[in-house]
């Protein structure tokens, strides 16, 4: 109350629902010990004025290559890392299908990671490795890429899929395909 924070962007800034807090506040539940140092920091900041970013702002910040799909396969996020492999403008891809602009090995990958149940949170993970092709205005780049996916709950309870990966060369990605033993490896939740 003395920073004069209301329940909704405390909750924003700490990344839990307005819920928890109300539940943090009343006794009824005890905040994890990382919760419990951000909220330390807030009292002792007397010039708090905005939410740390959300996790949707940090995947646009990365200069990896990072984004973020929903279960329509719609891009929610893109790195800026990925905008620049890309080559496009940010407005140009964020809220268009992904399938628009990305094929090969990984378009199959979103399809079975799909059936697989990745937007049910039924797989903690997958790691894939294949062929990224990217069609855009200059022309289409293919690209070797191993991605790790996972699902991520928003504030609203949809399910989207973070996909956070790196281009490699030949020799790295048969070294990697050659450990993992196939393409697309899962891991379930249970």
């Amino acid at each position: 109350m003395s920073k004069r924070l209301k329940q909704a962007a405390l909750a924003a800034d700490l990344g839990v629902t307005q819920a928890m807090i109300s539940r943090w506040e009343n006794g009824e539940s005890d905040p994890p010990d990382r919760v419990k140092r951000r909220m330390a920091e807030l009292v002792q900041d007397a010039f708090v004025v905005a939410p740390a970013p959300t996790w949707v702002d940090l995947v646009t910040l990365n200069p990896g290559i990072e984004f973020v799909t929903d279960s329509m396969g719609m891009f929610k996020a893109i790195s800026m890392g990925a905008l620049q492999l890309f080559g496009v403008m940010r407005e140009d891809m964020e809220g268009r299908p992904a399938s628009r602009f990305l094929g090969g090995d990984f378009a199959e990958t979103m399809e079975a990671l799909r059936a697989k149940g990745m937007f049910r949170s039924d797989l903690a993970f997958a790691q894939s490795l294949g062929t990224l092709e990217i069609n855009v205005p200059s022309g289409l780049k293919t690209v070797l890429c191993d991605f790790i996916h996972w699902p991520r709950i928003s504030e609203a309870r949809a399910v989207y899929c973070v996909h956070s990966g790196a281009v490699v060369d030949d020799k790295l990605y048969a070294r990697r395909l050659e450990r993992r033993g196939q393409k697309i490896v899962t891991r379930k939740t249970f």
